[in-house]
């Protein structure tokens, strides 16, 4: 084989290999989570941005507040789920 044509085959099953194995992102419902408690200024744009992200992704978005601890129960939240 030349250098040419193994090129070509390795391209060739690398973009069919991509193909096989694509799936939808995301494929379940996404959410925010906010540290601070709800009515505060971070609350109002997590609630300004989850309806336009969802028309973008085509998945429900689900904002998530969970105050305390300087934010850490809400890092707690996204590290545990």
């Amino acid at each position: 084989m030349s250098f040419l044509h193994k090129v070509a085959t390795a391209l060739l099953l690398a973009s069919v290999s991509a193909t096989a194995f694509a799936q939808a992102f995301p494929i379940k419902p996404v959410r925010i989570v906010i540290g601070f408690p709800a009515g505060g200024a971070i609350d109002l744009v997590g609630r300004i941005i989850a309806p336009k992200l969802s028309d973008a992704l085509g998945q429900p978005v689900v904002v998530d507040n969970r105050p305390g601890a300087n934010g850490a129960l809400g890092l707690d939240a996204v590290l545990n789920p």
